[in-house]
Parts: structure tokens; C-alpha cells; sequence
């Protein structure tokens, strides 16, 4: 077999190695979070899985066929499982995730850093309150800084939802647990490291247009003075005005009181969603490559056969060339036959405009909380 499932307990001793006996393999991937979900069938009689437990460690290898050497696509722990018997068949069905999950298990109560960058911050929390009551690992290399140092920042919640809000205010990240059990903060690639032609490996492609969520007039509502808010705008992308007609939104933020934040919140929204949202999805067959082999994870180009798609309206270009799109997602699903189907969920990258607009929103709100 290509790929070795092999379970360990709480302690990562070996218990089984299994190459042949599970059934219906899968396993993901995340951008934001890193291993994700895993799930396996083993054919064996209720009361025959006492040997694998709950929390119970979950590895799975690849084996060159050039080399048979093996190397670490995935690493979880089993959370759930489900002796089944149907007719005269009775399966054992396992259910897992990967260590980001035990970020979740730590409680971060009313700590507060002072003038801090934000991945020293997510380094702290990490080496200090979860590497040593998780099983996750702390390697500094795989955290890289950022530009952004909040004046003050303050978390009463699990570490997850701290290094969650980290990653928000920051943007631009992948962050999450790894095979190897390590945390990784890292500055999303802007390096295209994977090209497809359309039938070439891709059995499947659909392209989500969105044009629901198009905004190219914004005004801002800001503070509240005297019974009266502070009302700016109109901002218009004029461009995206003449394809798709006018498209209205109003920002409302209490800490907004000039004209030139207002306009600096309404030019990143607009840099954002003048344009149409786009998202994908892609089935690969007979792709025997980890996609996040690297991390972060390069961009993804899928062309067509002969041509280059576009539209045209009225003489302009609403897209041409080639889109490159960030993989969210990489669904690996290994068929009972060994053929190993990958699929992989497409976004598409937020402006760096766009992505300042965490940071100014925080600022405004610790201004205003300092004013009261």
C-alpha cells in the first residue's frame, strides 16, 4: 500500500501498524488550522478495538514507490468510535481530528499584553500557557513576525479563540498545527506553486462567481454627538459602478469621528468588494504530491485547454488572464482500491488594503474605550 496508517497511544507508543486492513480513508487540511478531520474503517467485531482508544494518536505515511522510504502526510488523534454491525457485517468506524483541536482545552484568564507584536504574542501563548498541557509543540522558526503591535490587547478565552482574533487583526496568515504536531504562524504566500491545465489531473473544476456581495458606494456612519452621528461618504469605485450598477453599503462604526478615517475604512471595503467574490472547487486524480508539503501554501492557476477565459461587458473587461486562488482546504480521500483522490477549496486573496481594515477598526476602538 502507498499509504500506512499507523495508531499510537496517549504516550506515541506504537499499538498497530496497519497497511492493508482500514477502510475508506480520509483526511484534510487547512489553511487556518492545519490538520484537520480524519476518518477510517476498520473490518473487525465490536469489542475487537479495545486496543485503540480515545485520544489515541492517528499517523498516516506515504511510501515513495522509488525509494519505499515513508514520510508524515498527517498526524490526529482519534475522537470518536462506532462499532457498527449491519446485516451479517459488522465495521469499526473512527473519528478524528488533528492537535489544533487541544488549543480549544486552554484557558487564557484575564492576560493582557502591553506594546507586544502580534506573532510575540502568539509565540508567548503558545511556549508559555499550551506547549506541555497540549501535545501540540513550540518551534519559533515557524513563527514569523508581523507589522502590527497593539497599544494594549486583553484575552478571557481559550487560546484558540486568542490565536483566532491574532490572526484576524493581523491578516494575511496561515496558522494552525502541522503533521508534526507544531504550531506555525506564518505570512500567506503570494508564489503560484501549483498549475493545472484543465483535463490534466482535474476531473472536476466549478468556479463560484458571487456577485451578491458587490459594494461600490460606501457611506460610513461614525460616532454618536448630541442625538446626531457622524455621517461620510458618498466613496464610489466608479469603475466597478459602470459593470454592475450602483451597489450601496453603509459601515457603522462608533469610533469613526473625521472625515479621513471614514474615508480610509470606506477605501478598504471598497478594495475588497468592488469586484465580484470568487470561489472554487477542484478534484484531482492521480496526484501523488502533498500540496502542503510547504507551508504556507503557494497559490493554484488552472487554465483552460487552448484559451483564457473572460467576460466582457460594454467593452470592459470584468476578468481576463489567469486567476490565481489560495487553497483553503485539501480534502485527500484514499478509495478502498488504493486510487487517492485530493480536492482542494479555492478563494480568493483579500487586497492588502483590505486586510489593514482589522487593524484600524481595533485602534479606533481602544481610542474610544480610553476616551470614556
Amino acid at each position: 500500500m502507498r499509504f500506512r496508517l499507523e495508531i499510537r497511544d496517549r504516550n506515541f507508543v506504537t499499538k498497530e501498524i496497519l497497511d492493508s486492513e482500514y477502510m475508506n480513508l480520509s483526511w484534510s487540511y487547512s489553511r487556518i488550522g492545519g490538520c484537520g478531520e480524519v476518518s477510517f474503517e476498520l473490518p473487525r467485531k465490536r469489542f475487537e478495538e479495545t486496543a485503540i482508544s480515545g485520544e489515541f494518536n492517528v499517523r498516516i505515511y506515504y511510501r515513495d514507490p522509488s525509494t519505499n522510504s515513508y514520510s508524515l502526510w498527517y498526524q490526529g488523534l482519534i475522537e470518536n468510535k462506532i462499532p457498527r454491525l449491519r446485516g451479517d457485517s459488522e465495521t469499526i468506524p473512527f473519528q478524528g481530528h488533528g492537535y489544533q483541536s487541544q488549543l480549544s482545552r486552554v484557558y487564557l484568564n484575564n492576560l493582557t499584553y502591553n506594546n507586544t507584536e502580534i506573532s510575540a504574542i502568539a509565540a508567548a501563548i503558545i511556549g508559555t500557557y499550551v506547549n506541555g498541557v497540549t501535545d501540540v509543540t513550540y518551534d519559533a522558526s515557524l513563527i514569523s513576525t508581523t507589522t502590527f503591535t497593539p497599544s494594549s490587547i486583553s484575552f478571557n478565552e481559550t487560546a484558540l479563540s486568542a490565536i483566532t482574533k491574532l490572526a484576524d487583526l493581523v491578516g494575511g496568515r496561515e496558522w494552525g498545527v502541522n503533521q508534526d504536531r507544531d504550531f506555525f504562524f506564518k505570512a500567506r504566500s503570494s508564489d503560484i506553486s501549483f498549475r493545472f491545465i484543465g483535463g490534466n489531473k482535474i476531473i472536476d473544476f466549478e468556479d463560484n462567481q458571487d456577485f451578491s456581495k458587490i459594494a461600490n458606494q460606501i457611506y460610513v456612519q461614525g460616532s454618536q454627538v448630541g442625538g446626531t452621528y457622524h455621517f461620510f461618504g458618498p466613496y464610489n469605485d466608479v469603475s466597478s459602478q459602470s459593470k454592475y450598477g450602483v451597489r450601496t453599503h453603509i459601515i457603522s462604526n462608533a469610533s469613526v469621528t473625521s472625515t479621513d478615517v471614514g474615508s480610509q475604512l470606506a477605501t478598504s471595503y471598497l478594495s475588497e468588494f468592488a469586484e465580484v467574490s470568487r470561489r472554487a472547487s477542484c478534484s484531482l486524480i492521480d496526484y501523488n504530491a502533498q500540496v502542503e508539503a510547504t507551508v504556507p501554501i503557494g497559490l493554484f492557476v488552472e487554465s483552460g485547454k487552448k484559451t483564457k477565459y473572460g467576460q466582457k461587458k460594454y467593452g470592459q473587461f470584468l476578468y481576463s488572464g489567469l486567476v490565481s486562488r489560495i487553497i483553503n482546504r485539501v480534502n485527500y480521500v484514499l478509495t478502498n482500491n488504493g486510487a487517492l483522490f485530493v480536492k482542494l477549496d479555492l478563494g480568493q486573496a483579500r487586497p492588502n488594503l483590505a486586510e489593514s481594515i482589522s487593524q484600524l477598526e481595533y485602534e479606533l476602538e481602544q481610542n474610544r474605550q480610553a476616551a470614556l
